[in-house]
């Protein structure tokens, strides 16, 4: 043996065997220009996402209300949605309000732009982390591009965080998350793990799975050291916040979580017959996956499809192939690989059983493991039903059609979330938002569903369904569970001025007309019916029109509540 030969020998003993060797350009079976291309798409990702936020000016109705918070935070009025309005922990995701806190204290205004700069960088981590995980995973390089493409375009993916909400964040650190679980690297996975409580409570569930996955790992190993520094630094990440919130709040866990748990009773399958059990199976987990394909989802009431995709085809075939990556996953039993799997399945039973009220930006994490899932499921379809020679041709083939399917929509979903936010958002729910500013008094209250615009431009206390930001509305619906509805809630408090759609004022009108008779005449804010057709898919906007009522004098006034 020469010496060359006894040197490699020692030091091929001295390296662990799970270690990983370092990247080298690009792995067996991956192009040349592999690197670039994860490049380009990356900045793709952030090009794109600055260009919706130049071109829609899009913010999402909730979005406000966590940045309402971090604003009165930064001008001492606390952390809370109301001046003087009753302390509530009015907000879910943690980071969603630190992140425009920041911004606040850097200078006044600033909390709302710098969560949309912060989102529009996470979604070039996010398309370099998911092209990354699927090198990593060992998937064929067309795949990689389906993955990567979808982050970087989709509708959803793109919407949600340059609307302002903490959804762009939150799948940055899931896929970070993933990541670490390669190397597993116990400080890593404990960080990541930490950073995923801060980004949304109900990332719980996964922080459960990979503890549990990595016990099993320990285990095997017959070593629960890694174990024991990824649960001290998940709690050096997350404790802080659980301690500041159970001082300043007394509870740490939000006020929304209640609010939605009690308000909107999970009632989803009870008395139904099997056929109608199974339609609401199907239509609820259609509905979770739409956005897998061509789907716009910016009206706010759930997702409308397309004309060349009305029964959501293109979103079934992706599913058929999560299916099969869930399988290939199982067999394979690599420990990133079954934590997709294990993300979709918990994810997909969470959404499609417990939660009654499934808001749209809440399946855009889903989604994303989900097309990590559809990845391994295509490759390994390919490879079972083509020869080498033609496998490459066919990952191509379908990366080009799906990610057509997506890019052909760009254009019509960005003309219409610009118009939603003039017509709707700006031209309806902003300026009654200013109007109440105007004319309402200190101490005054208003009653309404929706929170967002309302109480963040009239700045004043209000009484919302089901009561995200005043807990006298939450314990309002738990303590009364036979009135658990917007108007029961509004006859039981009285506000000084009511903002209500159509169907609630005329449902008030018709079967609660007592107590509606305390308010004056309404006056109505509406996007002009010959404006309408500008919208996107306008028949499923519910923000279209709403009535704004105020209560006569010597009526008395919600204080007394």
């Amino acid at each position: 043996m020469t010496i060359g030969e006894k040197l490699e020998a020692t030091l091929a003993a001295r390296i662990p065997a799970n270690a990983q060797e370092p990247d080298r350009g690009p792995a067996p079976g991956q192009p040349s220009w592999a690197s670039a291309a994860i490049f380009a798409l990356a900045v793709l990702a952030v090009a794109v996402r600055l260009f919706f936020w130049y071109y829609t000016r899009r913010t999402w109705e909730d979005a406000l209300i966590t940045v309402q918070h971090a604003e009165n935070a930064a001008r001492g009025l606390g952390l809370n949605h109301a001046p003087g309005g009753p302390l509530v922990h009015g907000f879910t995701s943690p980071i969603s309000v630190l992140v425009p806190l920041l911004g606040e204290w850097m200078h006044a205004g600033f909390g709302m732009a710098l969560l949309k700069v912060v989102s529009a960088i996470c979604g070039g981590v996010t398309v370099w982390l998911a092209m990354r995980i699927s090198q990593r995973l060992g998937l064929a390089f067309p795949i990689t591009l389906l993955i990567g493409g979808y982050l970087a375009i989709e509708h959803q993916q793109i919407l949600f965080g340059m609307a302002g909400m903490e959804t762009q964040m939150a799948v940055t650190i899931l896929l970070f998350s993933i990541y670490s679980l390669f190397d597993l690297k116990p400080v890593v996975v404990g960080i990541s793990l930490g950073l995923c409580m801060l980004a949304r409570p109900d990332f719980g569930f996964w922080v459960v799975l990979v503890i549990a996955l990595v016990g099993w790992h320990c285990w095997k190993k017959r070593d629960v050291g890694p174990l024991e520094t990824i649960l001290l630094a998940l709690l050096l990440i997350y404790g802080p916040w659980i301690a500041f919130t159970t001082w300043y709040y007394g509870s740490p866990l939000p006020n929304t979580i209640l609010a939605k748990g009690w308000g909107w009773a999970n009632r989803i399958y009870a008395g139904l017959p099997p056929s109608a059990f199974l339609q609401t199976l199907w239509d609820r987990t259609h509905y979770i996956f739409a956005i897998l394909g061509p789907a716009y989802g910016g009206n706010g009431t759930g997702f409308s499809l397309f004309a060349f995709d009305p029964h959501g085809v293109i979103s079934g075939i992706i599913l058929l192939f999560v299916l099969v990556g869930i399988a290939s996953a199982m067999r394979r039993r690599l420990l990133p690989a079954l934590a997709i799997a294990g993300f979709v399945l918990v994810y997909s039973v969470y959404y499609v059983f417990l939660v009654p009220g499934v808001a749209a930006w809440y399946c855009v994490p889903l989604a994303a493991a989900a097309v990590l899932a559809a990845g391994m499921g295509v490759n390994a379809t390919v490879n079972a039903c083509l020869p080498k020679r033609w496998r490459s041709i066919a990952g191509y083939s379908i990366a080009a059609v799906y990610l057509a399917s997506l890019a052909v929509i760009v254009p019509a979903t960005f003309r219409g979330e610009r118009e939603v936010q003039a017509l709707v958002e700006e031209g309806v729910r902003e300026k009654i938002g200013l109007y109440l500013a105007s004319v309402m008094s200190t101490g005054q209250t208003v009653g309404c569903e929706s929170l967002g615009y309302f109480g963040y431009y009239s700045r004043h206390v209000v009484f919302d369904y089901p009561g995200l930001a005043n807990w006298q509305v939450t314990r309002f619906v738990h303590e009364h569970p036979t009135k658990r509805d917007l108007l029961d809630m509004l006859a039981y408090f009285r506000p000084d001025y009511l903002v209500l759609r159509p169907d609630e004022y005329e449902t008030g009108l018709r079967m609660r007309s007592g107590w509606l008779t305390e308010y004056g005449d309404a006056i109505v804010f509406q996007v002009p019916e010959a404006e309408r057709s500008r919208l996107l898919f306008p028949a499923s906007s519910a923000d279209l029109k709403f009535y704004v009522l105020k209560r006569k004098p010597g009526n008395g006034s919600a204080t007394a509540h």
